[in-house]
């Protein structure tokens, strides 16, 4: 029936649409039973992927759900007859290269006829897009490593600012990243995906960067006994948090310290000596007096260095370590600093004080007496208010 009845491709979105919602249905009810068809209707929609109507990319999406459901590899078990992901995501990719190789991608929608290679993959991504998105709830197995491959892709649309019109492939793409950000993910596939999380931290745009983290956050604690029994994936991750840490971009360093304070809570990786060290080096980094002569590098990483000792002091919300007394003395050292390092202590004592204040009494006990006086000064001080 689809065969005598092709898809048109202009003029007729409502009329396609419906064609492949009936088809839909109709091979639903076989599920396993017509693997042969399934081969054949995805045979006849790969060139149809660059569809121009919304309803018509969202439709295929939907169908190409039900063609791959079946594709489910377990241990033991010879693979299915059904069409298979990665082999269809390796002819995509291949389809993909006029994208992958540019900083932004900007996109509005539009319902165009081009046929240039680019505007070709464009309309493909959007397709893929939707189909990311329909199955993500639907499907038996979790994500195979040519999905992961489209990561970097994704990146680079989710974050572009753009005006405040609907963009439909931001958002398709932004809904992506956090289902695949919360996907359970096999030993085999953190190295490709710290891979590509590993290109994004040298992006261009700083809302690349901003995204790596908020989709590292989720994939860790979705993941986090997988990543644990990886010591080299901690050690990865421990390493970017802290090369993020040190961003010229004021944004994507706080995102940063509230990561890392994220994965000391979690306990995912231990606050050693080596790393108090390490941050309490980077917050002694020396300023010139004069402010005309301030070097934004030096400033970052005295700031990359405060934000990091907030993170450790945050990471223990309701209890009172024994690092903790004297990480707060050497915040206090940085109360007066420039912005925006004042502001980052100011906040931080001012949390320490709310989440500490109803054992207030117990947790007193683990300061010395010039501590709590300093402590004390620096809660109620005119600069704490300032």
């Amino acid at each position: 029936m689809l065969m005598e009845s092709p898809l048109s491709g202009e003029g007729g979105s409502f009329r396609d649409a419906s064609l492949l919602y009936v088809l839909q249905g109709g091979l639903a009810q076989q599920q396993w039973r017509v693997s042969e068809l399934l081969h054949r209707l995805l045979t006849y929609l790969e060139p149809k992927l660059t569809q121009v109507y919304k309803n018509v990319r969202e439709r295929i999406g939907s169908v190409l759900t039900y063609i791959f459901m079946i594709d489910v590899a377990l241990p033991h078990t010879h693979i299915t007859y059904s069409p298979h992901v990665a082999e269809f995501l390796t002819r995509v990719l291949e389809r993909l290269k006029p994208l992958m190789s540019e900083p932004e991608i900007h996109v509005l929608e539009k319902n165009t006829q081009e046929t240039d290679e680019r505007t070709q993959a464009v309309k493909l991504l959007k397709t893929v897009l939707k189909w990311l998105v329909a199955s993500a709830g639907r499907t038996f197995t979790n994500p195979v490593q040519q999905q992961l491959k489209l990561l970097p892709l994704l990146f680079k649309i989710a974050p572009v600012e753009i005006d405040e019109s609907y963009d439909e492939m931001k958002q398709d793409a932004r809904t992506c990243l956090s289902l695949m950000s919360q996907g359970l993910l096999y030993p085999e596939h953190i190295p490709l995906v710290l891979a590509a999380l590993d290109e994004l931290t040298v992006s261009r745009s700083w809302h690349a960067r901003f995204s790596v983290l908020t989709y590292l956050q989720i994939m860790v604690f979705y993941n986090l006994f997988t990543l644990l029994s990886v010591p080299a994936a901690v050690l990865h991750i421990q390493k970017l948090v802290m090369q993020l840490l040190l961003d010229e971009q004021l944004e994507v360093r706080d995102m940063a310290g509230t990561t890392l304070s994220g994965l000391l809570q979690c306990q995912f990786f231990p606050l050693d000596s080596s790393l108090q060290t390490e941050l309490q080096t980077l917050s002694q980094t020396r300023l010139p007096r004069a402010r005309g002569e301030l070097a934004s590098t030096d400033l970052v990483r005295r700031h990359a260095g405060v934000l990091g000792l907030s993170a450790c002091i945050l990471s223990s919300p309701y209890d009172v370590p024994d690092w903790m007394p004297q990480i707060l003395m050497d915040l206090s050292d940085h109360l007066n600093d420039q912005q925006p390092i004042d502001m980052t202590v100011k906040k931080t004592l001012s949390e320490f004080r709310r989440t500490h204040h109803d054992n207030w009494q117990e947790h007193r006990q683990c300061f010395t007496d010039d501590q709590l006086l300093v402590l004390t000064d620096l809660l109620v001080s005119p600069c704490y208010y300032a």
